[in-house]
């Protein structure tokens, strides 16, 4: 039994005692913490690295992209990288300046720059940045200034310019074939002054520029009465004005109906100075003649014939003339010479009182009704007269006054009353139903000579009236009021 017990699991083995010294617990613990700072610092370490690494990218970036944005006044005008870049650019522009001027030039300083950061699809190129200044530049250069009535019209660069502009508007006046005697004088009716003054390059003009602009700077509207045989393209070459310019300037006149008498506006170029020339010319002038009137009773009043034709004389002429760009503006006689004295005219007029029965010359309408049929070509004839429809018995009168040559019937007109006005003029009335006058009988405007009817070829009641001229049938609605 107790060896069963020494050996099996019923017998208690006392307790096997582990003994961990301090000094052992200590090592462990050193070595834990050393396992944990050197992470600890292995972190530390990667975490520096990486912040260092960023850094450098940043700083790379930063400085790679460092730029400036150039302005000029107060409008920017592009992005540069270096500041020198604008700077050789603009000192470029003022050696470029000076070499076409010949002269000291100082750009204004409105250059301007402030820091920014940019890609290279950003920045502006020297031609682009070149161009941006030049357009916004300003600077002051020598130059002579024309003051016409103390008001600035133009500068040039020398002062010999302005000089040779005022001889040539000068000469433009005083070219022999513009003039008739000889020039004593020639001036200009404005204050004319040329100074030097300091100026913005973009004022000078050139020579020629500045005379054009001088003498056709501003317009001056002008009228013109038409006359007889004129048109907008006759006018056009008169005052050697454009027809397009005519045309604009008169939008209430038809270029291809104009009248006689109507008044055409000019759009002329005037200049801006005035030459004023003072002429001594001598001339020849016609002298108008008189016209006489001598009365005679045996002629109507209506009535007057030349006795005596007058002729115009001729008289010699030394005069002082005034001119103001070509126009005379004052004429002062200084002595006149009679070559030929005038034939004055001779008109004898009558003083008789005209009888009703003389032609006035204007025809009225014969008779009241409505017009059936006109002058001209019908059903492949030529009508010769005017057919006034209108009842039968209706009065006809005489269109004028005249006497009558026939009356009576004739052929297709029917009963027919002829009358001659005794200045070219006959006047015919057909189809008559009754004529009220004899062949012989002076009759006067508006008196009744037969009534309407339809006698002769006629197709109804109406009058068919003629007017001949010199034996020449005429379309009487051309004559009839």
């Amino acid at each position: 039994m107790d060896e069963q017990n020494h050996m099996g699991m019923g017998s208690t083995s006392p307790p096997i005692e582990t003994k961990v010294s301090l000094e052992e617990i200590k090592n462990v613990a050193n070595e834990f913490r050393d396992r944990f700072n050197f992470k600890k610092m292995l972190i530390i370490i990667m975490l520096i690295v990486i912040a260092s690494l960023s850094f450098i990218a940043y700083k790379v970036n930063e400085i790679r992209t460092r730029a400036f944005i150039v302005s000029f006044g107060n409008e920017k005008i592009g992005i540069v990288r270096d500041k020198e870049q604008v700077l050789n650019i603009l000192e470029d522009i003022r050696q470029e300046l000076v070499r076409t001027y010949d002269i000291d030039i100082v750009l204004n300083k409105n250059i301007s720059f402030e820091d920014t950061h940019a890609k290279d699809n950003m920045l502006v190129s020297n031609d682009k940045l070149r161009e941006n200044i030049k357009s916004r530049m300003t600077f002051l250069v020598g130059g002579y200034v024309l003051l016409i009535d103390n008001k600035e019209v133009g500068a040039t660069k020398t002062k010999e310019d302005l000089e040779e502009i005022l001889e040539e508007i000068k000469a433009s006046y005083t070219e022999d074939e513009k003039i008739d005697g000889d020039i004593k004088e020639v001036k200009f009716v404005e204050d004319i002054k040329v100074e030097k003054r300091n100026i913005p390059l973009n004022k000078l003009m050139d020579k020629d520029d500045l005379l054009k602009y001088i003498q056709t700077g501003t317009e001056e509207i002008r009228t013109h009465i038409v006359e007889v045989g004129e048109s907008l393209w006759t006018i056009s070459k008169i005052y050697d004005i454009p027809v397009e310019n005519l045309i604009e300037a008169n939008p209430d006149k038809n270029p291809d109906e104009l009248q006689i008498g109507d008044e055409i506006k000019l759009l002329v170029p005037k200049s801006m100075v005035t030459v004023a020339t003072i002429e001594e010319v001598k001339y020849k002038e016609k002298i108008d003649y008189e016209v006489k009137i001598e009365h005679d009773n045996n002629m109507y009043k209506t009535e007057k014939k030349v006795k005596v034709k007058g002729s115009q004389g001729e008289k010699e002429i030394f005069a002082k003339v005034v001119r103001h760009n070509g126009v005379i503006v004052d004429k002062e006689i200084l002595e006149e010479k009679i070559l030929e004295k005038p034939v004055n005219e001779l008109v004898v007029k009558g003083t008789k009182e005209v009888p009703k029965t003389v032609a006035t010359g204007a025809f009225l309408m014969p008779t009241r009704g409505s017009i059936s049929s006109r002058y001209g070509m019908r059903n492949g004839r030529m009508h010769r007269g005017l057919d006034i429809s209108a009842s039968i018995g209706t009065p006809i009168k005489a269109a004028d006054g005249g006497k009558v040559v026939f009356a009576g019937r004739r052929g297709a007109y029917g009963n027919l009353v002829e009358i001659d006005h005794g200045n070219g003029y006959v006047t015919r009335y057909g189809h008559c139903s009754s004529i009220n006058v004899k062949v012989g009988e002076r009759v006067y405007k508006g008196q009744v000579i037969a009534k309407v009817g339809n006698t002769g070829r006629s197709t109804g009641s109406h009058l068919h009236f003629e007017i001949l001229r010199n034996g020449r049938n005429q379309n009487p609605a051309n004559y009839v009021r």
